[in-house]
């Protein structure tokens, strides 16, 4: 059936690789900590989702790492050692300027924060190629919340059955097909590009 009109990506492992395992292990670096301790704050504390969510600054990570390593640090530095931790994927780059080119209306649907986000913007120029961006952190919701898939649709400029999503996280892409929307879960460009063919989007 030819009716998709937007197409709504994820960010985080399927346009940029990206390692958390990596991030904490800088931050212990740096904060001069075991990795597992700086792992525990970020995931035990729920630290590392509420500054997703926008509910914790980045002026408050770095006040909070301070505090915990009971070092004088750098914001600078913790901003880039917590950021320094993706790879882009070119092929998937060229996937959506094509998609673009054919007319179809681009949404980047990501559960990040405010130094991560600014870190892809400065170092790889990606969020241009959408339409609109939803973020969790702006938002103040993350996937799979019903706040943040209204958000999508209010953005769509289409019915949900006209959309389109792929992310890696198969809850997320069920919580979208609960809203009508049609999912794919992401394992690699090449089963994405089928399944676009499949769908006659491409």
């Amino acid at each position: 059936m030819d009716h998709y009109k937007t197409l709504i990506f994820d960010l985080g492992n399927v346009l940029i690789s990206f390692s958390h395992e990596k991030m904490y292990a800088q931050l212990a670096r740096l904060c001069e900590m075991p990795t597992a301790a700086i792992k525990e704050l970020f995931q035990e504390s729920r630290v590392g989702m509420q500054y997703e969510r926008g509910l914790v600054s980045s002026a408050e990570i770095h006040s909070l790492l301070q505090e915990t390593s009971g070092k004088d640090l750098s914001y600078t530095e913790v901003l880039e050692a917590g950021s320094d931790i993706f790879t882009p994927r070119p092929d998937m780059v060229d996937l959506i300027k094509t998609l673009k080119k054919q007319g179809y209306h681009l949404l980047l649907l990501s559960n990040t924060n405010e130094a991560h986000y600014q870190f892809i913007d400065k170092q790889f120029g990606l969020f241009d190629l959408f339409h609109h961006l939803i973020l969790s952190f702006e938002i103040g919701a993350v996937k799979p919340e019903r706040a943040i898939f209204e958000e999508v649709l209010k953005h769509a400029h289409c019915p949900p059955h006209a959309c389109y999503y792929t992310d890696d996280i198969p809850e997320y892409v069920q919580a979208a097909e609960k809203w009508g929307i049609k999912g794919h879960v992401f394992q690699s460009p090449a089963l994405l590009l089928e399944d676009l063919h499949r769908n006659r989007i491409i």
